[in-house]
């Protein structure tokens, strides 16, 4: 559920970007610092038929920042959307003028169908007078941002200096000087059925959950395992098949006419189209998921 980077050394490679972007497709986001100000531009993927031109644009676009203004701190966050679905709660957010943010995670009793978790988060902020990142290192202002997010999600802010301050930093992973909130940024997606592409259209590898596809999807709905795995060394993120369906609960699907399940971004798993009522089934489960403490999900 989303990566958030900080982009503090070297230009990030378009592999990892585009392993970001296609791992979290609903949109990605930048915050840089041009002449003193924080400047934040956001990149929708609405249209998943486009979507590799619609990455190409983003990536152009972070060549150009990243060559005029990459001598400073930038963040960056692909997202994939939980609470608040529309464009408009791509990351980054504002905490003040001078401070902005971006998060990788769920804020739990933040956050509706209709505005993001991440988006409350931001607007508590920015009730506080925040000027700088140092101003985070008040006790009082750091104790209450981790009574927020715990010890699960991961905030990275910016101030418009270049001083910058990752909450639950090591949850992530540095690379050189560049910080990734989890490792989405190394792998290409899992086609369906399983198998992993290794982006030249060949599937090299099976998966641990591949034999549960012999029939459509797998035998019983109430294997959690293979939608969401456990914390157990013989599975991982990568053995996480995305299409496969993540609601126990069926829906009328506009495309296939017809009583589908959803996968965890409340897409029909026959035709991928979006199907708004079952987003709060959705969020739901993912709720009582993550309330088990599963870690070899990466969000």
């Amino acid at each position: 559920m989303c990566i958030a980077i900080l982009n503090a050394g070297k230009r990030i490679k378009k592999d990892k970007l585009s392993n970001s972007w296609n791992n979290n497709n609903d949109g990605a986001g930048i915050l840089y610092i041009a002449d003193g100000k924080l400047v934040a531009e956001k990149f929708p993927n609405e249209d998943l038929a486009n979507n590799d031109a619609n990455f190409e644009r983003f990536y152009e676009r972070y060549l150009d920042i990243n060559s005029k203004y990459g001598d400073l701190p930038m963040l960056l966050h692909f997202r994939i959307a939980t609470h608040g679905l529309t464009p408009e709660y791509l990351h980054p957010f504002f905490v003040s003028d001078t401070v902005g943010f971006v998060h990788n995670g769920i804020i739990y009793g933040l956050g509706t169908r209709d505005k993001s978790d991440t988006s409350e988060f931001a607007d508590l902020m920015s009730t506080m007078i925040v000027p700088s990142v140092a101003t985070l290192d008040n006790p009082f202002i750091e104790e209450s941002i981790y009574r927020f997010i715990e010890d699960s999600s991961k905030l990275i802010f910016l101030d418009n200096t270049g001083d910058f301050r990752i909450f639950n930093e090591g949850v992530g992973q540095w690379v050189g000087e560049n910080w990734f909130s989890n490792g989405t940024h190394n792998y290409k997606p899992i086609t369906k059925w399983g198998k992993w592409n290794d982006g030249f259209g060949t599937a090299t590898k099976t998966t641990p959950y591949a034999t549960k596809y012999d029939s459509k999807y797998w035998d019983s709905l109430e294997d959690e395992r293979i939608m969401y795995p456990y914390d157990d060394e013989r599975y991982s993120i990568e053995d996480y098949d995305y299409d496969a369906p993540f609601s126990l609960n069926t829906y009328k699907c506009p495309g296939c006419k017809d009583d589908v399940h959803v996968n965890f971004n409340s897409e029909c798993t026959e035709c991928f189209s979006y199907i708004p009522a079952s987003v709060d089934d959705v969020i739901e489960r993912m709720e009582s998921l993550e309330s088990k403490n599963i870690q070899n999900f990466k969000e």
